[in-house]
């Protein structure tokens, strides 16, 4: 579908800007909860370890899917898999916006990880085959960009509905964006031509992947209601092992078409840099949900000042990504990924001895470290994982990794609740949870510093 020339069209610009748009779409609903999820707790009287399911089901689907979508992109065509998507995203948020109780609003967010991991998986090979191959720079730094100021506009724009209509306006203002973005892809987006994969999904190994996981981060939420002893939790917990045990033996059955593939499993800097990004993403996701909740449920602001007050974290996160890039170059992947992992910990440390009575000015310099840390993190951590594998297997790695980054959100966010619900008060709870956090960054900055101390500069940039 992509040319030598360089000249855009007017179908290169519909089409670019029907997949910027479903970018921003699903990179600012995520964020857009983080500042609502007091005012949806209220709405359904649930307590702390039900809540956060709203967005651990968005993420821990998405998470798990965005390796197989990848596939089922290349298997069953982009654009199809991309209008599927969005018309699943679509009919969950109507779903969700109408829910009547929290099980319909979680059966809406698991929908919206799905169609969400299915439109994404295709938005990058589409941008990528629709611009002229000398724009290629150009076509990921737009979606980097756009991405970006989603995620920085999305607290703010979930705070906002959420104190001046609803939070399900959260949900509901999808749908004409949504509906508007099929349009101008069913319109304007020209269909490929090109050869379709002869991969296969794993379809045994998300299962598995899946199953582990939901029961891991339900055994946590029964801690609480039950105590760490009690048979529902530990069933849970040995069920939890029993199917990643099953998982890891699956994926050696087809080592070619598995979720994770066998010379990526046997790539020692590969593994090291999707264990580092788990622990990593911990400590921001972790950020992103409680910081909101602590302005406004112990600091008495509304959920558009909390969304507000996530700006600094949300504005340097973007503004040192887009400058990550020139100093990748520079210094190279290890300084980088350090130096990131390593300021979320500070980060959090800070943000952890921030007694409730202090002003929000005193939050700010620990919002700047851990918004500028991911922002240095983030991006190169993919581009070193994608840097030490073959080129064969780059979009694969990329994706494995951001599977990694969400898969160890949801099982932070789950771990996280629980120590809020065991604390005293949800302010003692947000300071161990942080601390905790810090630790977790703390161990990601260990993994990177001994598994990336042999990789150079040069071959990293390759």
């Amino acid at each position: 579908m992509a040319s030598n020339e360089s000249s855009l069209t007017p179908t290169h610009y519909w089409g670019l800007f029907a997949l910027l748009l479903a970018a921003f779409l699903l990179a600012n609903d995520y964020t857009a909860f983080s500042p609502a999820l007091p005012a949806i707790q209220k709405t359904f009287n649930v307590d702390i370890t039900t809540i956060h399911w709203v967005v651990n089901a968005y993420t821990l689907v998405y998470g798990v899917l965005i390796v197989s979508t990848g596939r089922m992109a290349d298997i069953y065509g982009r654009r199809r898999m991309f209008i599927t998507g969005i018309y699943i995203f679509t009919a969950s948020s109507l779903v969700g916006g109408f829910a009547g109780n929290i099980g319909t609003l979680l059966f809406a967010r698991a929908g919206m990880g799905l169609g969400g991991a299915l439109a994404w998986a295709a938005i990058l090979g589409m941008v990528f085959s629709l611009l002229p191959r000398d724009k290629a720079g150009l076509a990921g730094g737009l979606i980097l960009t756009t991405t970006g100021l989603a995620n920085a506009s999305g607290p703010v724009i979930g705070g906002l509905l959420a104190d001046f209509a609803s939070w399900r306006w959260i949900l509901f203002i999808n749908i004409p964006i949504a509906l508007l973005v099929i349009l101008l892809c069913w319109r304007k987006y020209p269909p490929a031509n090109t050869q379709r994969s002869t991969k296969k999904i794993d379809y045994w190994g998300v299962i598995t992947l899946c199953g582990s996981l939901f029961s891991f981060l339900l055994a946590m939420d029964l801690v609480v209601q039950y105590g760490l002893s009690h048979f529902y939790v530990w069933g849970l917990l040995v069920l939890s092992i029993f199917l990643m045990i099953v998982f890891a033996l699956v994926e050696t059955v087809d080592p070619n078409n598995a979720l994770i593939p066998g010379e990526l499993i046997k790539n020692r800097g590969f593994i090291a840099a999707g264990l580092s990004m788990f622990f990593v993403a911990i400590a921001f996701f972790a950020t992103l949900v409680y910081i909101p909740q602590l302005f406004i449920k112990v600091k008495g602001f509304s959920a558009f000042g909390a969304g507000l007050a996530l700006l600094p974290l949300m504005v340097s996160s973007g503004v040192v990504a887009y400058i990550s890039g020139t100093l990748y170059e520079r210094l190279g992947a290890k300084i980088l990924i350090c130096s990131g992992a390593l300021g979320m910990c500070i980060g959090l440390f800070l943000l952890s001895a921030m007694k409730p009575q202090v002003s929000y000015i005193f939050f700010v310099p620990g919002l700047l470290i851990v918004g500028s840390s991911i922002g240095i993190y983030s991006p190169t951590i993919v581009t070193a994982a994608i840097s030490v594998v073959e080129p064969s297997d780059s979009s694969l790695a990329g994706s494995i990794i951001y599977m990694f980054k969400f898969v160890g959100g949801a099982l932070g966010l789950g771990v996280n609740a629980t120590l809020l619900a065991m604390a005293p008060n949800i302010s003692v709870g947000i300071e161990r949870a942080f601390v905790v956090d810090a630790y977790l960054a703390l161990l990601g900055f260990l993994i990177s510093l001994v598994f990336f101390s042999g990789l150079s500069k040069e071959r990293c940039s390759q």
